[in-house]
């Protein structure tokens, strides 16, 4: 079982639980666990799945990290699958209150600073750790080939929001031509970012000063009036 450090111990938001319950994700068994043990069950599924993907993952192995027994596990959630979902949407929330942090920490007011801070807060000033990372790796591109289909969940929504809304007020202001879409620049923009973003959590990383001339460079030059 992998010990982890209280710097990255961030307990699961126990209102998630209760919906992840009402969902039939997770069970009351597992809901009333203490938020140490739920918080050991959540990383281990975070590392193992970001290092093993889904088909590649035994139960066993999965118990042997959590330290748990297989018969908990089954108490717990009604298979591998619905482990996996547990995991994803207790990530996917705490991706949404970082960028909720991420927004109301931002004092930039041109369009490609607002950007540059958002990217950033990303990689530079990540708040995940090297497992979260590869899970979120994952969970966006690995998924799809995997053995198993979560619908409906899109952890990049929080993101891709944000930049809607900057590149929408970028053409208000006239940083960012107006004969242009908005939801096409938006997703243009969320694509590039995501990229890199990608890219730097992979083992392909790049030096942060070029990514961030390149991104300023094409995004702008390729689309200022």
């Amino acid at each position: 079982m992998t010990e982890w450090s209280l710097s990255e111990i961030i307990m699961i938001d126990e209102n998630t639980v209760a919906r992840l319950v009402t969902g039939r994700i997770t069970t009351d068994t597992f809901r009333r666990l203490v938020p140490e043990k739920k918080e050991q069950v959540y990383r281990a599924a975070v590392r193992l799945f970001g290092e093993y993907g889904y088909d590649g993952l035994a139960v066993d192995q999965i118990c042997r990290e959590a330290g748990i027994s297989k018969g908990s596990f089954f108490q717990y959630f009604p298979s591998k699958s619905h482990f996996l979902e547990f995991a994803i949407l207790v990530f996917d929330d705490y991706l949404a209150k970082w960028m909720e942090e991420i927004k109301r920490q931002e004092t930039a007011v041109l369009v490609r600073d607002r950007l540059l801070y958002l990217y950033h807060s990303l990689i530079v000033n990540s708040k995940l750790y090297g497992a979260e990372e590869k899970f979120f790796l994952f969970v966006t591109h690995g998924l799809q080939h995997a053995g198993v289909t979560i619908e409906g969940i899109e952890i990049e929504r929080h993101f891709q929001d944000h930049v809607i809304e900057i590149v929408k007020r970028g053409e208000e202001t006239g940083e960012i031509r107006g004969d242009f879409e908005p939801e096409l620049t938006s997703y243009l923009v969320s694509v590039i970012i995501e990229g890199m973003v990608q890219r730097q959590f992979s083992q392909k990383r790049l030096p942060i000063s070029r990514v961030e001339e390149y991104l300023i460079s094409f995004l702008f030059d390729g689309i200022k009036a």
